[in-house]
């Protein structure tokens, strides 16, 4: 993958996770893509936590 779409990206996911947070101090809901790719409605909170773990894996 070029350099220049990895920071497109990585500009999309900062987006996706600005959004994210939002959401979560709002208190709403997100849908995610669930098993077998259906439609399934999470705590955008729950979202939160889990990218920061994920955040944190990969920088490890």
């Amino acid at each position: 993958m070029s350099e220049e779409m990895q920071q497109m990206i990585a500009c999309m996911q900062e987006a996706v996770d600005a959004e994210m947070e939002r959401k979560a101090k709002l208190g709403y809901n997100v849908v995610i893509a669930g098993k077998n790719d259906r439609p399934k409605i999470v705590s955008a909170r729950y979202m939160v936590r889990r990218r920061r773990a994920q955040k944190k894996r990969l920088e490890a």
